[in-house]
């Protein structure tokens, strides 16, 4: 992923002009090394990245205004127009976004769109959701929404009304058929939002300031065993002991027999530290977990096993692979940068949310056992989260270099060498220090798998 990410640097230079002094997957010591053209393609021993070396893209030891007082030499980046060196360092993200395009859309048109088919028998009905207010309860069988049939939870939109609608639902219960109304209140809004001041209603619509009140809970999920199907790399659970295929009996003291009743009382218990009994080879284990925020509710870093029963596939076109492939691109970025800035304002812990190049080899391992197919939605996933991470406004990457080139084009001027290496060198050591801490976090969680494994 990094060598697609700094070949798309590598095109764009070319393309645009500007000479490649060296293209370089990982950092030096260089291992293994040869030149064509003018061009050094290398293999650095550190496999914690890569660069694309323009020609003529050192400022050390010159001011801009010397590198512009003197005659350009054919080929040098910093020679470039602002816009154009805006376009090689986009090219790099921008190959990484590729990849996971065309990557999800392969997998689109080989697989399909999956449709899960298990019945639609609402499992545990939370107190004061939505589902108990309409008098829904555990083990009803949906049958229609607003007149349309249900044949699974995944794709009945119509349970799940807008703000302020209503839902007309009918199930079956003990062999009788009733009708039930699902309605929705008008969104809650924040207190800036409600605010006479015309910035503050500004601000929280672009998602600042105070959260709004939550929604209360539609309260519908389907029957699911609280077997665990996944338990997360560097998460609580996994930390703890806890591992894929065991089944959850209760959490403090409440008895748990099914996935939605279990992560209600994980999530709205007064303690964060749980209390966990589950079964594994037919023994019973006790364990205690310190649950962590992740933004949006308390978990333990754990899910569900997939439905046992055969999905329908839809098989889909070229057009319809790479709409959905954009709308699966746009919506990790979404949820990525979310992350990001729920990080940034103390939301989450940053404790709890990094993981560093050990836990991406250990995820790409563990999804290549679970098939191709997941293995691949993991590559797609991680080169997204490289071309984001790219764009982030930080000296040392892509984006903080494209800061530069745009304040050179609203100034009409080089930005100062002072200013580039102060900005760069405040990068550097953000990024080197988030490397670290992630590491530093990659060991830990493998110590704590270790020292906590239950046989």
């Amino acid at each position: 992923m990094v060598a697609i990410h700094e070949w798309g640097h590598f095109l764009a230079m070319r393309l645009l002009g500007v000479g490649v002094e060296e293209y370089c997957i990982g950092f030096p010591p260089r291992v293994a090394s040869r030149k064509w053209g003018k061009t050094l393609y290398s293999i650095g021993a550190v496999p914690l990245g890569g660069f694309c070396k323009p020609q003529g893209g050192d400022l050390s030891g010159q001011s801009a205004e010397e590198m512009n007082a003197k005659p350009p030499e054919p080929g040098d980046y910093l020679a470039a127009s602002w816009w154009r060196r805006i376009l090689i360092l986009l090219a790099g993200p921008g190959m990484n976004y590729l990849t996971a395009l065309f990557l999800v859309a392969a997998l689109f048109l080989v697989k399909g769109e999956i449709i899960p088919m298990e019945k639609p028998v609402l499992g545990f009905v939370p107190p004061g959701s939505l589902a108990e207010k309409a008098g829904l309860q555990k083990g009803d069988l949906l049958l229609k929404a607003n007149g349309k049939d249900i044949t699974n939870l995944q794709t009945a939109d119509d349970l799940f009304p807008d703000y302020g609608k209503s839902a007309l639902v009918v199930v079956q219960r003990g062999g009788k058929t009733l009708g039930a109304k699902i309605e929705r209140p008008a969104k809650a809004l924040s207190e800036w939002a409600q605010s006479n001041n015309l910035a503050l209603r500004f601000l929280a619509s672009m998602g600042f300031g105070p959260d709004a009140p939550p929604d209360p809970s539609f309260g519908i999920s389907a029957f699911v065993p609280s077997i665990v199907g996944t338990a997360a790399l560097g998460n609580p659970a996994r930390n703890a002991g806890i591992q894929d295929g065991d089944e959850i009996l209760s959490i403090n003291g409440h008895q748990v027999t099914e996935w939605s009743e279990m992560t209600y009382y994980i999530r709205n218990t007064t303690e964060d530290t749980l209390q966990i009994e589950f079964s594994r080879d037919h023994k019973i284990h006790k364990v205690s977990i310190q649950r962590v925020f992740n933004g949006t509710y308390k978990q333990i870093g754990i899910m569900a096993m997939e439905s046992k029963e055969p999905p329908t596939i839809n098989h889909v076109g070229i057009v319809q692979a790479f709409g959905d492939s954009t709308h699966f691109a746009v919506n990790k970025s979404s949820e990525m940068l979310n992350g990001i800035w729920k990080m940034v304002t103390g939301k989450i812990s940053l404790k709890d949310s990094v993981g560093g190049p050990v836990t991406i080899m250990r995820l790409m391992y563990h999804q290549a056992s679970q098939g191709w197919e997941d293995f691949l939605s993991l590559v797609a996933v991680i080169s997204i989260m490289l071309g984001l991470m790219n764009l982030l406004p930080l000296g040392i990457v892509d984006g903080g270099q494209i800061v530069i080139c745009l304040l050179e084009g609203v100034k009409r001027r080089p930005m100062s060498v002072k200013f580039q290496m102060a900005y760069q060198q405040a990068g550097f050591i953000l990024v080197a220090g988030l490397m670290l801490f992630a590491v530093f976090n990659d060991f830990k969680n493998i110590f704590l798998e270790i020292h906590n494994h239950i046989q």
